[in-house]
């Protein structure tokens, strides 16, 4: 993501930040082979009011650590384009006029990248492509917040992107596995096969949301299926991939996941860290689910940024 932003080759020591309105999510990632890693240290510091994230990022020791920043979803906006027939030099400019009219700011303060999706099965339809468009401003302010704090800046992501690097990491018969994570007041679902994410979507339901639905959260976790369903049936019929037969979690309690297997015919997994990393710090499913975006940015793996 954001490749004016990458800084070269990172070392073994990465560090994973999340910064939101609400605090600060920080991991630090060991890498002890070509994917192996190990989480070293995985904190969360909650913002008080009126509290800049500055505070929070100047008593984090991770100034060795080679820094992937994630954006939070408020500040960009993820759009499916058709890819225009231009030389890959010039893709992100051609992209940028054709989403002039589907942002909800000014071109001029939008910073614009791409990453490429899978191609339909059913021939004959457009090349299509994502378009991240970030708000200058909040990419700017993170940039400033993380050079303030004396640290070494690699990259900037999106959760969804992040999150891939996750599930990735849990696909183990080619396939493909998906992913549910909850945050706060809303959740993002994605789908990813052998390392490329076939397709996100945000979930207008988070663990707040559910905590305060009183009688009504069974009603929200059957949303929540059918439109898991329908996300898988779009996977399997557009790319005529396999059906999928693991979801992964995470923020729900262990009741949904079992209404959601029930709902779905799926194996409904709890996200269970300890599968796909070594563990040095003991990380509970609260600290997990606010530290699991910055753990998949500390895991990127892609030697050059889209």
């Amino acid at each position: 993501m954001l490749s004016f932003l990458r800084r070269g080759k990172s070392n073994n020591n990465r560090a994973g930040l999340y910064l939101t309105r609400d605090g600060v999510a920080a991991v630090r990632l060991v890498r002890e082979g070509e994917s192996v890693f190990r989480l070293a240290e995985c904190v969360y510091h909650p913002l008080a009011e009126n509290t800049e994230p500055n505070v929070q990022l100047g008593k984090l020791p991770l100034t060795r650590a080679s820094v992937f920043s994630v954006l939070e979803p408020a500040s960009y906006q993820l759009l499916l384009v058709e890819a225009p027939d231009v030389p890959e030099e010039e893709l992100r400019a051609a992209v940028r006029w054709r989403i002039k009219d589907l942002i909800d700011f000014h071109l001029d303060d939008a910073v614009i990248d791409v990453f490429e999706m899978p191609a339909h099965s059913r021939g004959g339809q457009a090349k299509m492509m994502y378009t991240v468009a970030a708000r200058a401003d909040s990419v700017r302010k993170q940039v400033d917040l993380i050079g303030d704090a004396g640290l070494s800046l690699e990259t900037i992501d999106i959760p969804e992107l992040c999150l891939r690097n996750v599930a990735d990491r849990f696909e183990e018969d080619g396939r493909g596995v998906a992913l549910l994570y909850l945050a706060d007041e809303q959740g993002f679902l994605i789908v990813v096969r052998q390392g490329v994410m076939y397709l996100t979507r945000r979930i207008e339901t988070g663990v707040n949301t559910l905590a305060s639905a009183d009688g009504l959260r069974a009603d929200l976790v059957a949303g929540l299926a059918l439109e898991i369903r329908r996300s898988l049936d779009y996977f399997e019929s557009h790319y005529d991939q396999k059906p999928v037969f693991t979801l992964y979690s995470a923020g729900l309690e262990a009741a949904d996941r079992n209404d959601l297997a029930v709902d779905l015919s799926v194996t409904v997994e709890d996200v269970d860290l300890a599968q796909v990393l070594g563990l040095d710090c003991e990380v509970d499913d609260e600290l997990r689910r606010r530290c699991l975006p910055a753990i998949g940015a500390a895991l990127r793996q892609e030697a050059v940024a889209l």
